[in-house]
């Protein structure tokens, strides 16, 4: 019933349409229905959005300009200072006071939204009022498969993006010349390459003190290594089916071999504790060898080199696995945007302000920011970012993020403005990691920061969701455990094989299956 009044609701809205394009508003401004600003006056909607904790700012720069030529307005409902947002999404929600707009960081919980009434279905808004989402999702495919649920509506515009490698594996190349080392290939060798980083003083100090291995994601950094023994503490998929991989013989091999580096030290035996400031801390003191993180890591090439002299970080291929695999699983998927709630009265001139970034105009301004501000044109019309976005106090992607561009709103990301952002040595990786598309499996399930992201049948999500929010925690304290070396792996697996069960994973496999399957269908 909720779904028939907000259908009405748009149709009414629709039928108040008056000859030159515009129409009146509920609070009788009119409302430019062609071209901009939408409105005669500045008018605000609130929005919910906090993207890796940061909270959007409608006084970014990129959002007033956005403003100006929009006549539309933001208004965050979340403090500045919060930096918890599925905490603050959850209030929200439970509150009932939706905000006009909405970002989340799960596709599948906006989808849910969108079908207990919470978001409204845009597909009859973008045939109307959105030429140019409408023409994105004509002309692109992988728009559209990003944008549609899989009930057939579009609850959210998403970010889809416009590279398709993220994170690559880096090691200290300074340290393998020093130590008369090759770059490792495979996993052996990848094993005797950290073994002698942490045991031939590599940095020189004459202190054992080098960590080989770290990691800044926490607990999503498992994932990232197993992955190099084709294993995870989630789902995968080979030739079209769906395997939970800690129920599969090669989870056996990782877990042992990680836990045989982590007692030899190879592993950072703060990984689980030391957080997001590992990157920094251990690569700043000289003692950080091996990770696996995003184009940014090349920048300490620069920060360092005063400090550290010949300090070189670089990235290198996959690792070929025991079984002869050599893949990376980690390869971009679409982010939720935004979408509309049912909360907001005027959904039209949403809509309008959300074409508007799919414009040439909008699009520029949202992934590059403000012309001679951020960025500019050379003498060959290309363009590229000035020396306060390159060289400023932080990275080069948080300073553009500091003007409010590349947010987590509805986008198509440009590809060439992140490549115009990467150091010459995060260049090099994204030609390397790009120009081998073997590596990415075809058939593979998409990940986003390490964990399953992909669409649920909407019949199927409330299960799913349940079922792994039993599981996942406790795959994770498990895998700890015997990392750690406080549980026997060989006595307990058997043990968790049958409590996994009993938390329904085969269940949650079946329905990760009809979900690919179902995708895969409508492609």
């Amino acid at each position: 019933m909720r779904r028939i009044c907000i259908a009405l609701i748009v149709l009414m809205m629709a039928m108040t349409l008056v000859a030159g394009g515009n129409r009146e508003d509920a609070g009788g401004g009119n409302i430019n229905l062609e071209g901009y600003p939408v409105y005669d006056q500045p008018k605000t909607f609130t929005i919910f959005n906090n993207y890796d904790n940061m909270v959007l700012d409608p006084r970014w720069p990129v959002f007033q300009k956005l403003g100006e030529i929009t006549g539309i307005y933001l208004e965050s409902v979340i403090s500045m200072t919060n930096s918890n947002e599925q905490e603050a999404y959850n209030l929200m929600i439970a509150s009932g006071n939706l905000a006009d707009i909405i970002s989340y960081n799960d596709g599948n919980e906006l989808d849910k939204l969108g079908r207990d009434g919470g978001l409204i279905p845009l597909n009859d808004l973008i045939d109307q009022y959105a030429p140019n989402i409408k023409k994105e999702l004509e002309e692109n495919p992988k728009f559209a498969k990003d944008a549609y649920s899989l009930d057939g509506n579009i609850y959210y515009i998403p970010r889809t993006q416009g590279l398709d490698f993220s994170e690559f594996y880096w090691i200290r190349t300074d340290w393998l010349e020093k130590l008369g080392l090759e770059v490792p290939t495979t996993m052996d060798e990848l094993h005797d390459v950290l073994y002698a980083f942490r045991n031939e003083d590599p940095n020189g100090n004459g202190v054992k003190d080098e960590i080989p291995l770290f990691d800044r994601a926490g607990d999503l950094a498992f994932d990232e290594y197993l992955h190099m023994w084709n294993s995870s503490l989630d789902f995968s998929a080979r030739d079209g089916i769906v395997v939970y991989d800690p129920l599969e013989p090669d989870f056996e091999v990782a877990v042992k071999e990680f836990t045989r580096w982590y007692e030899e030290g190879i592993i950072d035996p703060e990984i689980f504790t030391r957080g997001a400031k590992s990157r920094d801390v251990l690569l700043a003191a000289n003692q950080g060898g091996f990770t696996h993180d995003w184009q940014s890591a090349a920048t300490y090439n620069d920060k360092l080199a005063s400090e550290i002299p010949g300090f070189s970080f670089e990235a290198i291929a996959p690792p070929i696995s025991p079984s002869g695999r050599q893949e990376v699983w980690d390869k971009r998927s679409a982010i939720p945007g935004w979408g509309i709630s049912s909360s907001c009265e005027d959904p039209i001139a949403v809509i309008r302000y959300f074409d508007y970034c799919f414009t040439e105009e909008g699009n520029e301004l949202i992934n590059w920011g403000i012309q001679g501000e951020t960025f500019d044109y050379d003498e060959n019309g290309q363009r590229y970012y000035l020396d306060n976005i390159m060289h400023g106090d932080t990275t080069p992607t948080l300073e553009l993020k500091s003007y409010g561009a590349n947010a987590r709103i509805g986008m198509i990301a440009d590809g060439d403005a992140e490549l115009a952002l990467m150091a010459d040595e995060s260049l090099e990786a994204a030609e390397l990691y790009s120009s081998h598309t073997e590596w990415y499996p075809e058939d593979g399930l998409p990940y986003s920061n390490q964990r399953l992201s992909m669409k649920i049948l909407p019949e199927l999500n409330d299960r799913y969701v349940a079922i792994m929010a039993s599981v996942l925690p406790y795959a994770e304290e498990m895998f700890q455990s015997w990392v750690l070396g406080d549980v026997d792996f060989d006595s307990t697996y058997p043990g968790f094989v049958e409590e996994l069960k009993k938390r329904g994973i085969e269940e949650a496999i079946d329905i990760v299956q009809q979900s690919y399957d179902a995708i895969n269908a409508n492609i």
